[in-house]
C-alpha cells in the first residue's frame, strides 16, 4: 500500500487519494447543492419557529416510523448512548449507514454499493418497529405520543 499521490489497493478496491476524494465531493456539491441549501433552510425556519421537522406529526399528529431519530442521533454525540437507544435504536444504524455510505462513495472506488442493501435493511427494521410500538407504546410515551397541535386537528376546529 503506498500512500501520497497514488491511489492504493485494499482488498481488491481502489482506494482514492485525497486529491480524487476532494473533486468527488466538489462534483456532488455542484449536482446537490440547491436541494441540500434548501433542506437546510427549512430545518432552520421550522427550527426558529419552535415546531418539529416531522409531517406526520405536523399534520396529523401521528409518530412516524422515524420518530425520535434526530434527537437519537444527537444524544449519541453527547455519549448519552442508553437513552440513544431507548429513544430510537435506529440512530446507530443511520450512522453506520452513512459511514459506510461515505467510505464508498468518496474512499473506495467501489462498484458494490453495500449501502443501498443496508438502507432497505434499516427502513424495513424501523417499519417493524414501528408497528410494534404503535402497539406497545402510543400515545403515552416518547417518541410515540400524540401531538395535539397539530394542522389537521386545528383545521377541523377553525368554526367552534
Amino acid at each position: 500500500m503506498t500512500y501520497g499521490r497514488h491511489s492504493s489497493k485494499l482488498g481488491g478496491e481502489k482506494i482514492r487519494t485525497g486529491k480524487e476524494i476532494g473533486r468527488a465531493i466538489r462534483r456532488d456539491w455542484d449536482s446537490y447543492k440547491t436541494g441540500l441549501l434548501m433542506a437546510a433552510g427549512i430545518v432552520l425556519g421550522v427550527s426558529l419557529l419552535g415546531h418539529g421537522l416531522c409531517p406526520s406529526r405536523e399534520l396529523l399528529g401521528l409518530p412516524c416510523p422515524g420518530c425520535g431519530l434526530t434527537r437519537s442521533i444527537l444524544l449519541i454525540f453527547r455519549g448519552r448512548f442508553a437513552e440513544s437507544w431507548q429513544l430510537q435504536p435506529f440512530g446507530y444504524a443511520w450512522l453506520a449507514l452513512a459511514a459506510v455510505f461515505v467510505l464508498d462513495r468518496y474512499v473506495l472506488e467501489s462498484r458494490q454499493k453495500l449501502w443501498k442493501g443496508l438502507l432497505v435493511m434499516i427502513c424495513i427494521g424501523m417499519v417493524a418497529l414501528y408497528g410494534y410500538r404503535m402497539v406497545t407504546l402510543y400515545p403515552h410515551t416518547e417518541p410515540m405520543t400524540y401531538y395535539a397541535g397539530n394542522l389537521l386537528r386545528r383545521m377541523c376546529h377553525w368554526g367552534s
